[in-house]
């Protein structure tokens, strides 16, 4: 059974139970905002019921001094304006601390995630899951929990207050919590597919620019740009029809969450003034419900807010725990085999391989056994299954049946390290980073020394380029090694291999972009660096086959002739059509 790789995000529940994890890192902060919300919430009962006394006491009936309640009034003021302060700071590090581990977690598991995962999805949607899905989670975790946690603590301490002050008010002043209640439950029921939704559209956005600008070159080559700029307007267009859905939807419910606690000031006004007109209820408690009612209007106006912010999280974290939690790595053996030091060949029994979703193989019953220091090329029309094949070794991909032996040891019994340590790999495009000429050769062996690197250099041509570049070693060569032509990437990645001193090496048609007179001399000088090692070597140049051994050729998956290149070219068959008229030529 294929493993899943696009699983369905994570429901509602899944979500608040991984997130609430990743949260508990943030946990020392986020009790000390929660005390400091705490501590606002006391301040902002404290000073109303202060004022409510100070006009009873100091303004009408003259019996405490006014200047004393002023004063502590103001200090109460500027200590929770700092306490605001600090349970914001607190709050905001909680959410950056929760978004930058989310991202840690995600780019961790690209870098182990299947390379089968990667034919599936798009660039743009792999990178939109670590960036545009995780602002919403930020948000939310560094403003919206702490800030409702900070409501529920207003709500139930005014609750409190106003109830021992005047029970029937209070009571009065209540109705329209439920409403409250019913409006911001529909909200977010209606909000959340709709939430999924605007995510997804907008990793869309982003696949298509990341397309656009990766394949500039050809964009503009072949005149496409009001194609690609037509593609991107209307998956730009899907956005805006998703963000424009929410926003109706908000529209129709947000206004009714602003205005229901307005409705409790209002009631307040009628029947708290008449109670005080009537001597029941005194001037400074009047001003007490007024005051603390007014501070409940923005804890009970946001609480549609946090529930959209809310909403928009969980979606998007969803989206990120699906692969984080459904996408399978590769799996290791608790115990792996250990390869002996020394000479390491490659053997291939049986193996038969399909991509994800595919109905027919790519490879079928493949036999091929390549020993320490010969050198196997593997030859085919396109199509044909060459870099399935060489993909398999360095275990990119496990075979369907069969097995890939590594020294005598199936590659699902190493450690994965062990053979990627023991294979050195160089891929039909060449992939260079965007970092100096030296780092990117170091980049599978950074403890290698001059010597080595000047060797390798010299072997596989960088050499013949260097003094060409204006920085020599230390020229930045930009991403993908732009500032480089196709032949100088395919020598740098083929030096990065040399230098890595693998047994094992494989060679995705390596000099495909060489000029021949330099294919000529890489080859001459590459026959001694090869010895001792096991290298499949995949190409449809005949002049690079020259460092061959032995050559299999497959058709449609299957071993259908293998031997060396006079043997093939002699019994006419596969090998024969494919090469039969440059051997003439080169003959």
């Amino acid at each position: 059974m294929s493993p899943n790789l696009d699983p369905p995000d994570h429901g509602l529940r899944l979500t608040t139970s991984r997130l609430l994890d990743v949260w508990r890192l943030q946990r020392r902060l986020t009790a000390l905002a929660l005390l400091y919300a705490l501590m606002y919430s006391a301040l902002s009962l404290a000073i109303p019921l202060l004022i409510a006394r100070t006009i009873d006491d100091s303004i009408l009936h003259d019996e405490r001094p006014l200047a004393p309640q002023l004063a502590i009034v103001a200090v109460l003021a500027a200590v929770r304006s700092t306490v605001n302060f600090l349970r914001r700071y607190a709050t905001a590090r909680v959410g950056v601390g929760v978004e930058a581990s989310m991202r840690e977690l995600l780019y961790g598991a690209y870098l182990r995630f299947p390379r089968a995962f990667y034919d599936l999805h798009p660039t743009g949607q792999v990178v939109s899951r670590a960036t545009n899905d995780l602002y919403p989670v930020r948000y939310f975790i560094g403003w919206g929990m702490v800030q409702g946690a900070q409501s529920i603590m207003m709500i139930l301490g005014t609750a409190v207050v106003l109830g021992v002050t005047n029970l029937k008010l209070a009571a009065l002043s209540a109705i329209p919590l439920p409403l409250i209640g019913l409006v911001a439950w529909r909200f977010a029921h209606l909000v959340t597919p709709i939430s999924r939704d605007v995510q997804a559209r907008k990793g869309d956005v982003t696949e298509s620019a990341d397309e656009a600008v990766v394949g500039i070159e050809m964009v503009q080559a072949f005149g496409r740009e009001d194609d690609v700029q037509d593609r991107f307007a209307q998956r730009a267009d899907a956005v805006r029809t998703e963000v424009l859905r929410q926003a109706r939807v908000e529209s129709h419910h947000l206004p009714g969450l602003f205005y229901l606690p307005s409705a409790s000031v209002a009631v307040v006004l009628l029947v708290g003034g008449r109670a005080v007109i009537h001597g029941t209820l005194t001037y400074g408690e009047f001003a007490l419900f007024i005051q603390l009612l007014l501070q409940l209007v923005w804890p009970l106006e946001s609480t549609g807010w946090i529930i959209n912010l809310g909403q928009r999280a969980l979606a998007s974290a969803g989206r990120s725990f699906a692969w984080l939690d459904e996408v399978p790595v590769l799996p290791e053996r608790p115990d792996p085999a250990r390869m002996a030091e020394g000479d390491t060949g490659v053997e291939l029994r049986g193996v038969r391989f399909a991509y994800p979703g595919a109905a027919e193989a790519v490879l079928d019953g493949v036999d091929l056994t390549v020993a320490p220091g010969e050198v196997v090329a593997v030859c085919g029309a396109t199509g044909a299954g060459k870099s399935t094949l060489l993909g398999l070794l360095p275990r990119f991909y496990d075979p369907d049946a069969g097995a890939v032996l590594l020294g005598g040891h199936d590659l699902r019994d190493l450690a994965l390290d062990d053979v990627r340590g023991a294979v050195g790999v160089v891929t039909q495009r060449p992939i260079l980073f965007s970092e100096t000429l030296r780092d990117n050769l170091l980049a599978g062996r950074p403890d290698a020394d001059d010597a080595a690197l000047h060797e390798a250099c010299d072997v596989a041509g960088v050499t013949a380029f260097l003094d060409d570049l204006p920085d020599r070693w230390q020229t930045l060569i930009g991403e993908r090694g732009v500032n480089l032509s196709g032949g100088q990437r395919q020598r740098v990645a083929l030096a990065r291999a040399l230098l890595t001193d693998a047994p094992v090496l494989v060679l995705d048609d390596p000099l495909s972009a060489v000029d021949t007179t330099t294919e000529d001399r890489i080859v001459t000088r590459l026959r001694s660096a090869l010895e001792g090692r096991a290298v499949l070597l995949a190409t449809q140049r005949l002049s690079t086959l020259a460092l061959a051994d032995r050559i299999v050729v497959l058709d449609d998956g299957v071993v259908v002739e293998s031997g060396t290149q006079a043997q093939l070219l002699e019994r006419g068959g596969t090998f024969a059509e494919l090469f039969g008229e440059d051997a003439s030529v080169a003959a």
